[in-house]
């Protein structure tokens, strides 16, 4: 089987597995640098809109460099917390269908129209993949702050931001493997969470930026005026060069959800495939793919396409 082209196919569902929005940013509230890390961390996890469900649009990019594979797309999600999503994913507004992904609790389809084929199998299928799949913490990403954060104990790291972010790390011996939080020092939002390894090196980095206030299609407020939502997310294997972001234009936060929404429209002629084969159409890539991955940094926002 083609290996190629494998591991992208595999970063568009896990990113699939991670309406209308005003335009409110979050305002600026000062945070206290002498304040207790754990109240930091506290503070921040609440912060974050818990949603039932989401409907919304934006901009995608998958960026494989090892197998020399970019992807950039217009994508449409939607996902709700009895463990549905998914997302529909275009080229060129619309002309050319690039992938349908759908998530029903442990079943998974992926339906790649050019090549009339679609993969389907168990969540757990992925775990052949060369990276940890956990699509349970992607979709909770989605919908809402990893509660787990501020179970933990945290302390002010050693290292320093040159833009003043705040950078905690978990309490425990240096020689285990360990989270690393950045704070935006303005808003006391998480602007991201990396995983280290027991040398302190990162094996995966979350970034989150973007942040703002949610409203649902009539224009009222899904959450309090401190609840709010980080319109750019992305996700990053330092050590495998590979990278995943999506940049929401609308968000429709609560949306109401229908069976239907999760409906997979495959051609009669759609050969199926298991989802261990599952590739993407080498033909979709971008030209010409950058030497490195884009790696979005703090107070930065993607803007791939207007």
């Amino acid at each position: 089987m083609p290996k190629a082209y494998t591991l992208a196919a595999a970063l568009t569902l896990l990113l699939v597995l991670a309406g209308c929005g005003n335009r409110d940013r979050v305002a600026n509230r000062q945070v206290d640098r002498s304040a207790n890390p754990n109240v930091l961390v506290q503070n921040a996890v609440e912060s974050r809109a818990n949603l039932s469900s989401l409907a919304g649009k934006g901009v995608m990019r998958i960026v494989d460099q090892p197998s020399k594979f970019g992807l950039t797309v217009n994508a449409d999600v939607v996902a709700d917390d009895t463990d549905r999503l998914r997302i529909r994913a275009d080229k060129l507004a619309g002309a050319i269908q690039a992938f349908d992904v759908v998530m029903l609790g442990d079943d998974v389809g992926f339906y790649v129209p050019t090549q009339k084929t679609l993969y389907h199998g168990k969540v757990q299928d992925l775990q052949n993949f060369s990276f940890r799949f956990d699509p349970d913490e992607v979709l909770q990403q989605m919908l809402r702050a990893d509660t787990r954060l501020a179970s933990r104990r945290w302390r002010y790291a050693d290292v320093k931001d040159s833009k003043g972010t705040l950078i905690l790390e978990e309490d425990v011996p240096r020689n285990r493997p360990h989270l690393q939080l950045a704070i935006n020092p303005r808003n006391g939002t998480i602007s991201s969470i990396t995983q280290l390894d027991a040398k302190g090196q990162p094996l995966l980095v979350k970034r989150y930026d973007d942040y703002r206030n949610l409203n649902n299609r009539r224009g009222e407020k899904v959450s309090e005026e401190n609840m709010v939502f980080p319109y750019m997310m992305s996700f990053s294997w330092p050590r495998d060069r590979r990278s995943m972001e999506m940049q929401f234009k609308q968000v429709r936060g609560n949306a109401p959800v229908r069976d239907e929404d999760f409906d997979i429209a495959a051609s009669s002629d759609t050969r199926y495939r298991p989802l261990r084969e599952a590739q993407m159409d080498p033909e979709m890539g971008d030209e010409p793919l950058a030497s490195q991955p884009r790696e979005p940094t703090a107070g930065q926002t993607l803007a791939l396409r207007n």
